[in-house]
């Protein structure tokens, strides 16, 4: 006697097969979701990034060029500075002052017509520090902080800030902190 069985692919999938393929079919697509939010919180971060480091580029050539032009330094504060700026021809210009607004977290730059332009937004922190010309003990870098008659030693103005961007749907923020050490060239011995 012969039995003829049915052929396997006519058979159908038993309910422990169809759960496990779920299963798996659930977990893999789990797993591409969270890499999908995962990447695009990356490349949001990196633009927020991107975006701060060009807007502190700008703003950090803009202080550097007319500070090492500068001919002298007129007032300063902690967060405040003002510099006589040199006009094409070399004589006396503008006088600029470089301020911190805590109220509108910016910087800004004021020339001496009035008009005031906004550097930098998000700003939580402006410094500025005063060093004098001669290097101190003769190590070269290390300048001795400018306190006694300043406005006559000034040489090297250093300046720090702090920016930020508060992203979207998101606990974390883009912080950049920027600091440099200008050297004022135009300046000269009284």
């Amino acid at each position: 006697m012969y039995i003829k069985l049915a052929p396997r692919a006519r058979q159908a999938w038993t309910l422990v097969e169809m759960m496990v393929a779920a299963a798996i079919f659930t977990l893999s697509g789990l797993c591409l979701m969270g890499l999908y939010v995962f990447s695009v919180k990356s490349m949001a971060s990196m633009y927020a990034y991107a975006l701060l480091d060009a807007n502190n580029r700008k703003a950090m050539d803009q202080l550097t060029r007319e500070i090492r032009q500068s001919k002298e330094v007129l007032n300063f504060t902690t967060n405040s500075i003002t510099i006589l700026i040199a006009d094409t021809n070399g004589a006396d210009g503008a006088s600029v002052t470089y301020s911190f607004s805590p109220s509108a977290q910016c910087m800004l730059r004021t020339s001496s017509d009035g008009t005031t332009t906004t550097l930098l937004e998000n700003c939580s922190l402006l410094s500025f520090q005063l060093y004098t010309r001669c290097p101190s003990n003769g190590v070269f870098g290390i300048f001795p902080v400018a306190v006694n008659n300043w406005q006559q030693t000034v040489k090297v103005l250093q300046l720090t800030w702090k920016t930020s961007i508060v992203q979207p749907n998101s606990i974390a923020n883009s912080e950049n902190i920027q600091t440099a050490r200008i050297v004022i060239r135009k300046q000269q011995d009284s």
